[in-house]
């Protein structure tokens, strides 16, 4: 099916509603149990990242909350961050013909300060391949020193006197693609990482000096070791490969105690074909469950650090997405991409990543329009979300912190709809991400989970708008209202949904906690009703309470009491009237 058609289909055909497959999604609320770490739901981009015009990129930026920031990239390698008076200098290395020192107009002020406006971690790479540990020295005392220090009394002349305290720290960027060279027709290739252990002043185009692993093992203690000096707080130190696992014993065995974590970066696709159609599409969007799965590719590296005996080291994933597809795709890049990154978080959270960061926040240059932004979640060729900025916010915003089991019967190896479950211990309610991978297929879902439910809410993301910018295919979160469960048996609640082609979807459940504990905290929310079972007795602040019918009519009336008995009425909906006049919706059954 081609692009065109597909859109077609979408937007035309209605009919595609009509068609839909029944499936089953089974939550075990008190199965599985694995914490879930904030961070894994991040994002990131290069140290050479220039976020302008800042005032049109960082409000969408703060929209998608990312609860991690991670800067690096190639870029680090090539990054002079003390370069033009601290702006940034990108040693652009042109096609293996000539260097050009290039301004970047942004700096680490600009990233740190987009952090603290946001509350996002920030981390930061140091550039390793010039080999200078003065230069990384001299960032962590600009970003963390008193103003005592040279550097940290420059930083607050520079208009922010507190430190940045910024705690983790990358030590460079993918060493293992040292020597590899990236095509970039009709030009030619970019080797990376050619001028090891030469300073940026000296670099030459004819430069062929490339770091081994043993090099590299030993750049990290005289790097940590002066870090550490410069810094007035602890630091934890990352150690960033491709994913080249003969760059793990050899690095980190004589490291063991200075690394804290190693980070793999996930792109399990690559493609460069000039257009792209339905069985890409559906290629990329199963890898992460099949053939290059999410979870075994983390297990292999799990598997390397304990046979070496860095069992405390975690594996963790600074850079990921569906892969290199160096396609300018705009139905993949902007809405479809999406669907891969939703369903790949739940992977990582399975796993039980501590950090994730989606590559990239941001791409794209509104000067020229014409290069087409690949990774970014949010384009700056015209200032916009793209659907996995969505995602991330509604992550960000409603997901819980531990999760819990859920089975769908539909993932059909990686093409078909996933559930991702958790709960959430500020408030005991239920999370579910339902993702729907499937490009054509309507899944009419009854979706079980394992407590009493009292009711639920849905919010979507679904491809409802065209697919260029400003919308991107989508009009983001919307809220689709509030739901009862259409049944409960045996503590079992089953709720019908259903779920339209590549959509991602989030149900936040209100489980059904015993009259008494939900009472007692003077019946929280009014806006929303309150199940409860005919004969029921309810504890309740002491007051004066009215029960009245949808017509207005009193059917119970309680005075000066503790205890609310619920008389024995039709099934339906009622408002319990408190003093002074406060309604509260009652649903009984």
């Amino acid at each position: 099916m081609s692009k065109f058609l597909y859109l077609i289909f979408l937007f035309l055909t209605p009919a595609v509603l009509l068609s839909q497959i029944p499936g089953n999604i089974v939550v075990y609320p008190d199965s599985e149990k694995i914490p879930i770490s904030p961070y894994l739901f991040g994002s990131g981009d290069e140290m050479t990242a220039c976020f302008s015009p800042l005032a049109d990129i960082q409000p969408l930026i703060t929209a998608t909350r990312p609860s991690l920031l991670r800067f690096g990239g190639i870029g680090a390698e090539y990054f002079d961050w003390q370069g033009d008076s601290l702006g940034g200098l990108f040693y652009l290395d042109f096609f293996d013909t000539l260097i050009i020192p290039s301004p970047v107009y942004f700096g680490i002020d600009s990233f740190l300060r987009i952090c603290e406006a946001i509350g996002a971690e920030p981390i930061l790479t140091v550039n390793m391949q010039i080999g200078d540990t003065a230069l990384a020295r001299n960032m962590v005392e600009y970003v963390n020193g008193d103003t005592t220090t040279p550097l940290g009394n420059l930083r607050a002349h520079r208009g922010h006197p507190a430190p940045y305290n910024v705690s983790i720290w990358s030590l460079g960027n993918e060493p293992d693609i040292a020597g590899g060279q990236w095509p970039v027709p009709p030009w030619g290739y970019w080797t990376f990482y050619r001028h090891y252990n030469i300073p940026f002043s000296n670099w030459s185009w004819q430069d062929s000096a490339f770091w081994t692993p043993q090099d590299f093992a030993s750049l990290i203690p005289l790097y940590v070791n002066s870090m550490e000096n410069a810094s007035p707080i602890p630091l934890e130190f990352i150690y960033s490969i491709a994913g080249n696992p003969a760059w793990v014993r050899p690095v980190i065995e004589p490291n063991i105690n200075l690394i804290d974590y190693l980070d793999v970066h996930y792109y399990p696709s690559s493609a460069s074909d000039t257009i792209a159609d339905t069985t890409d599409y559906i290629e990329w969007l199963r890898k992460s469950d099949t053939i290059f799965a999410a979870e075994p590719y983390i297990q292999s590296f799990r598997d390397s650090l304990n046979a070496i005996g860095a069992s405390n080291i975690e594996p963790i994933v600074l850079e990921y997405n569906a892969g290199m597809i160096m396609i300018p795709d705009h139905l993949w890049w902007n809405y479809l991409t999406g669907l891969f990154i939703a369903d790949c978080i739940g992977h990582w959270m399975h796993a039980g990543l501590k950090m994730a960061a989606v590559y990239s926040i941001h791409e794209g240059d509104s000067s020229n329009p014409g290069d087409f932004p690949y990774f970014g979640v949010i384009r700056g060729d015209t200032a916009s979300r793209r659907m996995p900025s969505y995602v991330l916010e509604l992550y960000n915003t409603y997901f819980g912190d531990t999760l819990i089991c859920a089975f769908s019967d539909h993932k059909n190896t990686g093409y078909g709809i996933e559930c991702w479950a958790s709960k959430r211990s500020s408030d005991n309610r239920y999370a579910l991400v339902v993702v729907n991978k499937t490009l054509d297929t309507t899944y009419a879902m009854t979706i079980q989970i394992h407590d009493s439910i009292q009711l639920y809410r849905l919010r979507n993301i679904t491809n409802n708008a065209p697919i260029g910018a400003p919308y991107n295919g989508t009009t983001g979160i919307e809220d689709q209202g509030l739901f009862v469960p259409d049944s409960i048996h045996s503590g079992v609640s089953y709720l019908n949904q259903v779920f339209v082609p590549a959509s991602v979807s989030l149900l936040e459940v209100l489980p059904y906690t015993g009259i008494a504990e939900e009472s007692k905290t003077t019946i929280p929310d009014f806006r929303i009703p309150m199940i409860v079972r005919k004969g029921v007795v309810l504890e309740v602040p002491r007051g004066t309470y009215t029960l009245y019918s949808v017509t207005g009519r009193k059917v119970e009336y309680w005075r000066d009491t503790e205890k609310l008995s619920i008389p024995y009425l039709p099934q339906g909906i009622y408002f319990l009237r408190t003093e002074p006049a406060v309604y509260r919706k009652i649903i009984i059954f």
